[in-house]
């Protein structure tokens, strides 16, 4: 009995002492996601949305993968509400030929609200037309 006492009070102590290192991955800081869309026609997509004072200043690029024929596009401003998003300006009609679109706008907002410009766009490429949309929120304080 002493014996197995010694030896379990041996196995404690050594389990006390004995020192293990732990190791833990850090994740990076980064705004970017690990989670990328990967488009068939389009290379790559995107919308920014800035303030002068009360201006909205937005702004989009579209660029198609070679071979793109033609892009065309509507970009929304929409002034967000808790969930609730109701546009304030919508562009219409914009259209491009070839791989690159661009589209660069201002329209003066009230304040003390959050805005968020949204470009939704078809990207046409060896006969197929691919939809696409992404979108960019600030404030205007």
């Amino acid at each position: 009995m002493k014996t197995k006492l010694m030896a379990l009070v041996t196995a404690l102590v050594l389990l006390i002492t004995v020192n293990v290192p732990a190791f833990a991955a850090v994740k990076p800081a980064s705004s970017d996601s690990d989670m990328h869309i990967m488009y068939t026609n389009t290379d790559s997509a995107s919308a920014y949305l800035d303030f002068s004072g009360t201006r909205a200043d937005c702004s989009a690029i579209v660029e198609g993968k070679s071979g793109t024929t033609q892009i065309t596009a509507t970009v929304y401003l929409k002034r967000v509400v808790g969930s609730t998003k109701t546009t304030v300006k919508a562009w219409t009609g914009l259209s491009t030929s070839g791989e690159t679109f661009y589209f660069d706008n201002s329209y003066y907002v009230s304040s003390g609200y959050t805005y968020e410009v949204e470009i939704k766009a078809k990207v046409y490429r060896n006969g197929t037309a691919e939809s696409i949309s992404v979108s960019c929120q600030d404030y205007c304080g």
